[in-house]
């Protein structure tokens, strides 16, 4: 069995991975001996991780379709138009069971590809309101996944499942610790509610100016009292370790403040007591650990998804919502503080989160495209 991955940045990319190692156990657990899989993209995006999960990438140019005035835009459709025909060669020469398409510019090309030659396509949609491509790609599609249960409504209903997030294994929590903190949160008790509780500020690969400054700002008065671990993004690296420098200079609290640029996160999720972070795909890996979240979305995105990500959350009782245009250092301060500082309030975010977590999407979508992939071959 060949199966083909393909999608766009890195929130398409870990949650394609996700699902490529349930679709290896589920090859397992079929006893099918060859599942080989193939990501298809313009850019590896971890070149590490697709080596330790075996996974070839083959390059596929593509450009991007943007709705503001950019040089690049008279010259993205050509290598659009290029990229499919790279796509229909690779395709051809793979000739996979089942392509899975997350979204993004660099699934199209490969999207248009598998429909011309027949090869079954399914689509995820990770955001509550989906972007130009996956309403494209679903059109083309045989079946289709949404994390947001109210995505449905964009799509043919008839070939629509709410799956949930699917989230690689190293991001979850292990069933005892899920229940260890259910436990907590119904006996109301906060994991160190007896020494410095932990905030945990991601602002995405590329970092976020606006919450990275407000953040700096904020800490002298947040590290009186709890720690802060900031992912600041590789580009702002250097100007938050100047600042930081500035800013907690002969302050008595300066060693609980730890800043690093994007990488691994997991590690800090079972100690964090608090996340300030977008409204992207990091919210699901959040609730799957009972973490309330402070989330600060994008204005503009697109289709608006970060608004309405971030306002489902919060309407679940999941998280807390700060709107950029209200982002100042006193508003973050006190909405830390009424979250971190009410006991029932805080074990209340943490239930909610865990209760309203879907477990098993990945597993489910696995076990769709080996079904579709195992039909494919007869």
């Amino acid at each position: 069995m060949r199966v083909v991955l393909t999608g766009a940045g890195g929130g398409h990319f870990y949650p394609l991975i996700a699902v490529a190692e349930r679709i290896k156990k589920e090859a397992e657990n079929q006893k099918i001996i060859d599942a080989d899989i193939y990501f298809l993209s313009d850019k590896e995006y971890n070149k590490k991780l697709l080596e330790d999960k075996k996974i070839k990438f083959v390059k596929i140019p593509a450009g991007k379709l943007r709705l503001y005035f950019s040089f690049k835009n008279f010259f993205d459709p050509f290598k659009s138009f290029f990229g499919f025909f790279v796509a229909l060669f690779q395709l051809f020469k793979i000739y996979p069971d089942v392509v899975f398409a997350k979204g993004g510019y660099a699934s199209m090309p490969v999207v248009f590809a598998a429909k011309l030659l027949f090869i079954p396509i399914i689509v995820h949609e990770s955001d509550s309101a989906p972007g130009r491509s996956n309403l494209l790609a679903a059109k083309l599609a045989k079946r289709v996944a949404v994390s947001y249960a109210n995505a449905v409504k964009y799509f043919n209903v008839k070939k629509t499942a709410f799956t949930g997030q699917p989230i690689m294994q190293e991001y979850l929590p292990t069933k005892i610790q899920i229940e260890k903190k259910l436990l907590d949160t119904k006996n109301n008790i906060i994991h160190s509610e007896n020494q410095r509780k932990n905030i945990l500020v991601i602002g995405g690969s590329q970092g976020s100016e606006i919450i990275n400054n407000t953040v700096l700002e904020a800490l002298p008065e947040l590290l009186e009292k709890y720690n802060i671990i900031h992912q600041v993004g590789d580009n702002n690296l250097k100007a938050v370790e100047i600042a930081s420098e500035v800013l907690l200079k002969n302050n008595p609290n300066r060693e609980n403040y730890h800043f690093f640029p994007f990488g691994e996160l997991s590690k800090y999720y079972e100690s964090a007591d608090l996340c300030i972070t977008r409204a992207g795909s990091t919210l699901f890996e959040l609730s799957a650990w009972g973490i309330p979240s402070l989330i600060i979305p994008i204005t503009n995105s697109n289709n608006n998804h970060q608004m309405i990500n971030a306002y489902i959350f919060e309407k679940a009782g999941c998280s807390v919502v700060i709107e950029e245009i209200n982002l100042k250092r006193n508003i973050l301060v006190n909405t830390v503080e009424n979250i971190l500082d009410n006991k029932e309030k805080y074990t209340t975010l943490q239930y909610n989160n865990i209760e309203n977590f879907k477990f098993g999407a990945a597993e489910y979508i696995a076990k769709e495209i080996v079904k579709i992939g195992i039909s494919h071959n007869y």
